[in-house]
């Protein structure tokens, strides 16, 4: 099931940016961040409202900083809307997913933010290589 939920994820990811960027055409970069994250809540809300999933008393549990994900989120939008407004979709998500790709390799790697630290290899090394020279020849060729 993993396999689905990021597969459809990126699917949505490429769509949200395309979405996004048009609105921000329209409306202006950070109203449509606004209106991307107030539709986002509604969105949530409602389907948080038949499947009680959570348990509140849980969030004091947690560090605060693990509740900063919306402020990322906001800055997410804003930046991959930009991006395709100025790269275009296919350079602008290239970019994204690279550097989204070096960045969850950093926290693996390093066991940053509880998460189980994972050895480097060669291979991932060569692969991380290999999508930043796939991102260059996609550029200049």
């Amino acid at each position: 099931m993993g396999i689905i939920f990021a597969l459809l994820s990126g699917t949505f990811i490429a769509l949200q940016g395309i979405f996004n960027a048009k609105l921000g055409y329209a409306v202006g970069a950070w109203l449509s961040v606004t209106i991307v994250h107030l539709v986002g809540l509604v969105l949530a809300l409602f389907i948080y409202a038949f499947k009680r999933d959570g348990d509140l008393t849980a969030f004091r549990r947690v560090p605060w900083y693990y509740s900063l994900g919306g402020l990322f989120g906001v800055f997410v939008v804003f930046g991959e809307l930009t991006a395709i407004q100025q790269l275009g979709v296919t350079w602008a998500i290239c970019v994204l997913l690279v550097a989204q790709l070096m960045g969850a390799f950093i926290i693996d790697s390093n066991g940053w933010f509880g998460v189980a630290k994972k050895p480097v290899t060669g291979g991932q090394v060569i692969g991380l290589g290999l999508m930043v020279i796939g991102i260059g020849v996609y550029t200049f060729t």
